[in-house]
């Protein structure tokens, strides 16, 4: 990731029953973490991304560089 002093993020995780609190996580990592979207799928078809979110954070809590390889996944 090349923006090592990074001081907003734009995360996206799939729906709550593929990563159940995943605001709760972001959290630890960013001061400010809000919902700028929720994901649906065309047709009620449901997958992965259904009621997924796309999150704005900011206030990040370390350095970008630091936490990065801790959020590369949505454990």
């Amino acid at each position: 990731m090349g923006r090592r002093h990074a001081t907003a993020v734009v995360a996206v995780a799939p729906g709550p029953a593929y990563a159940p609190g995943y605001t709760a996580h972001l959290r630890r990592y960013f001061r400010h973490v809000r919902v700028a979207a929720t994901l649906s799928t065309p047709g009620g078809m449901h997958d992965i991304e259904s009621g997924g979110h796309v999150y704005t954070c900011t206030g990040p809590r370390r350095p970008w560089g630091a936490m990065w390889p801790e959020l590369r996944n949505y454990a």
